[in-house]
Parts: C-alpha cells; structure tokens; sequence
C-alpha cells in the first residue's frame, strides 16, 4: 500500500465532490478567521456536539527546504520541539545553560578529533569527556515534561510529523484545556530548549538503520524517489543519509528552526468545542508575542524534464512489489483533477478497473492502489500505482497488465456510469474524513497554506463534476506515457540490504 502521509495530497479530487453537503454554506457559517499581525493565519470551527478540540498548526516548510548536506534536519528539529524550553523541563535553568555549552564545547573536540584523523587514543578520549558531558547536562532535566503536561491536561494524539512539503503540529484535547496547548505551542516556539540533542541523533541513525533493514516499501521508495528525481529534493529521503545524520549539530539545527518556523509562515487550525471570541483572545496573548522572519531566498532547482524511461531493480528479503510514477504538473493546473479521477478509476474501490481486474478476477495481485502529487504537493510531482504480485505471478506481468489498463483510458472514453461510481465513491470517502475534527483541520490547514485558502474547498466538487469523459482520455494520453515513468521493482534477495 502507498504510505499514509500520501493520504492528504489526494484528498482534493478523490475525496471532495460531497462537499456541498457537509462543508458548503455550514462550514462557511461556522467558521471564523483571523491572521495575527506577525502573520499567523488562525481558522476556527464551531463543532459543539462534542466538549473537545482538534489543533493541527502546520508550517509551510519540510525536507525540500533542507540546504544541501543537511538532508532529515526538519525532522530532527520536529524531534527537538518536543524536548522542552528554559523552563518546562529543567531543574536548574541557570546551571543546565552552562552545561548545555559545555556539551557544544566538547563536542566541537570531538567531531575535529574525528575529522582530522586523529589516534584512536584521543578520539576514545574525546568520546568519553563527550559522554561524561552529555550525562551531566541530563541530571538537571525533567525528561518528557511536555507529553506529560499535555497528559495531564486530558490530551491525545500529541505529535509532529515532517513532510517534504510541511511541517505538522497536532493534538486534541478537552475544549476547556485548550489554554493549556496554547500555551505551551506558543512558548515552545518562542523558546525551544534543544536538550537531549546528540541522544535523540543516534535516535534517529537507528531509525535510518530499521528503514533500510525492516521496511521494504520504505526503501523501495526511496530508491524509486532517488531515480524519479535527480536534481529536485523530492529525490532526497526524508530521513536524511546516515552521513547527514551523523554530522547534525546542535547551532545547525537552530539555525534551521529559527529561520524557518515563524508565524508568518503557519497556519493554526482548531476545530471542535470553540469559543471564538475567547479563544482568538488566548492565540493573541501567547502566539502574538512571535516574531516573523523574511523567508529565505528559494535554492531549490528546477527538475528537468523526463526525455526517457528510468528503470530500477532493487533486491530485498521481502516479496516482491512494483511502484510506477509518471510525471504530473501541481496544484492549481486543470489536468490534475483529471489525474485524480483517473486514479480513482484505476484503484479506488473493489470496483476499480486495476482492483477488480488484478485482484479480484485474474488474481494476479494482492493489492493495488495508487495516489496522486507523490509525495509533494508544492512542486510538480508524480502519479503513482503500486501493486504487490500474488505468488507465483510476477511484478513484470503486473507491470503489462498495468499498462494495458492505461492504454484503454488512452484510447476509449470512460461511460457516464463508470464516473457516476467514481463521484459516488468520493462522497463517502469525503464525508468519511471530515466527519472527524482531524481530518478537516489537516485539509483546512492544507488548502489555507498550498491551495490558496481554505475556501477553495468549497469550489471542489464543481470541478470534479466538470471533468469529462474526454479531458480524462487526454490527460491520460499526455502524462502516462513511457518517457514520462519511472519503474521501481523490488525483488527477493537472500539477505536484507543495510547502508
């Protein structure tokens, strides 16, 4: 199956032509915004049926945004936001700030030790004053403080997650809790404490070990995302290298914070037992006090265009999967709803030609799906199958029937039936996603950030309905073909391959 973070950049056509039924003029109705004078855009929803709050802040910044060399740094910093600021976590503020530069100093021994070249006696040396020193820092800090007042607040679901295009802040808590994340985001901001910094480092080397060795789709698609993308950073793991990883310092990863994650660069979304007036009260007192920085001049470049099928095997010990990407344009180009409905066509539901065809009547897999704007929604990106052989059939047959299947949308019209089963299907999977105060504040916050307010939901099912039998034939002609995919195979291998 695609990954779950690929879910929110196909919600916008598969998922969205139900809205006139659940979002229309109410959400229009029940929803307040606001932007604070630092840029912080603030969207509530009036949900009262339940005494609860949904928050979801998300920054328009990720992995594509690393500079070259510092590959997986956003989510190293999502890791150091949850480690608590000069007041929420240590025991001795004073004296953990001196230690805390006593761990820097010995560290910048340590790593020139190791870059240099120097005897093994004086690196082990370096290593263990870098220990001692590191173990001193932590015998004045209160471990998981923010997860445990958050905790004891009632909340659930407190996380982070980093995308290649954005950065997400999520927890849902009681409606009279509220103050207390509010609080606490803003003073995390304002205030972050990266305690723990070369701990959570091997943290995350591990990891990048287990990706390499225990997931097989996630490496397949990093190999695949390497191939599809060569000088775009949609190619880079999100992870970062093992070298990356191992050469993180703690003034690096400021720095990358404190340029990148400010107010005018985030939308806050709160969905569920608000009251607008007191709450847009708490977001001014403790957000306002952030600064705005001026976003960074872009470096990333251009991804040239595809002249020729790339093809890549890779060996594993797992069972065999094939992955399928052809280049497709970003938001706000026509084609992409087209792309959408195709993808729709192909795999969403048991119904769906590759599903019923592969799965269900010949049998030749154990499943399909597919997702569009893979894995980004920012940059011109890619629509994606990916299908995994039923024994003893092949990822090379699969592969045949795949295209045989995109040669008939390529050559017949799809019947008003079949895309009246494809507007139906995304009724349900919309109406399924918004009902939860989650899944529409991700999407609100989405479209606010990367689709030019949340308001375009609203406009959403006209384009969909407006899709044509012929618009689909075209798109399907103009960007599935052979010059424009990439082909990742992944075969069985005796043993797992490690980095």
């Amino acid at each position: 199956m695609l990954r779950k973070k690929t879910l929110l950049f196909f919600i916008p056509i598969v998922l969205l032509a139900c809205l006139p039924v659940t979002a229309g003029s109410g959400l229009a109705e029940q929803t307040y915004q606001f932007e604070l004078d630092n840029g912080l855009r603030v969207i509530m929803v009036k949900r009262p049926w339940a005494p609860v709050v949904h928050c979801h802040l998300m920054f328009d910044v990720g992995g594509i945004d690393e500079p070259p060399g510092l590959g997986g740094i956003a989510h190293m910093v999502e890791h150091m936001a949850f480690k608590g600021t000069s007041i929420l976590g240590s025991l001795d503020p004073f004296r953990e700030q001196k230690l805390l530069a006593q761990v820097e100093e010995v560290a910048d021994a340590y790593f020139a030790a190791l870059q240099s070249g120097a005897p093994q006696e004086e690196i082990d040396r370096r290593h263990t004053e870098f220990l001692r020193a590191r173990q001193e820092a932590q015998e004045v800090v209160q471990p998981n403080i923010l997860f445990q007042l958050m905790e004891a607040q009632g909340a659930v679901g407190y996380n982070a997650y980093t995308h290649y295009d954005h950065t997400s802040y999520v927890v849902s808590l009681p409606a009279n809790r509220l103050e207390a994340w509010i609080r606490i985001q803003a003073d995390v901001l304002l205030d972050a404490v990266f305690r723990f910094f070369y701990e959570e480092v091997d943290v995350i080397k591990e990891e990048r070990r287990q990706r390499k060795e225990d997931q097989p789709d996630g490496y397949l698609f990093e190999r695949f995302l390497a191939a599809a993308f060569q000088k775009h950073p949609y190619g880079r793991p999100l992870i970062g290298s093992m070298e990356e990883i191992a050469n993180y310092r703690t003034q690096t990863a400021r720095e990358f914070w404190e340029t990148h994650y400010r107010p005018n660069r985030a939308v806050l979304v709160m969905v569920g037992d608000i009251d607008p007036e007191r709450t847009r009260e708490l977001v001014e007192r403790y957000f306002g006090v952030l600064e705005p920085r001026e976003r960074p001049p872009s470096w990333i470049p251009e991804e040239p265009e595809q002249e020729e099928e790339r093809r890549i095997r890779v060996e594993y010990s797992a069972e065999p999967r094939l992955l399928i990407g052809w280049r497709q344009p970003a938001y706000p180009a026509r084609d992409i709803y087209a792309l959408n409905v195709i993808k729709a066509l192909l795999t969403s539901g048991r119904s769906s030609r590759l599903y019923k065809r592969l799965v269900v009547e010949e049998q030749m897999a154990l499943s399909v799906s597919g997702s569009t704007e893979f894995p980004g929604s920012r940059y011109p990106s890619l629509f994606v199958l990916y299908a995994e052989p039923r024994h003893p059939h092949t990822a090379e047959e699969l592969e045949t029937a795949i295209y045989e299947e995109i040669e008939r949308l390529q050559d017949e019209l799809v019947s008003e039936e079949e895309l009246a089963k494809v507007h139906n299907r995304a009724r349900a999977s919309f109406l399924y996603t918004l009902a939860s105060n989650t899944g529409l504040a991700e999407v609100m916050a989405f479209y606010e950030l990367f689709y030019g307010g949340w308001e375009n939901l609203l406009a959403y099912p006209e384009m969909i309905q407006s899709i044509t039998a012929e618009e689909i034939r075209e798109a399907a002609r103009k960007y599935l073909r052979p010059e424009r995919r990439t082909v990742a195979i992944l075969s069985p291998s005796p043993a797992k391959k490690t980095e």
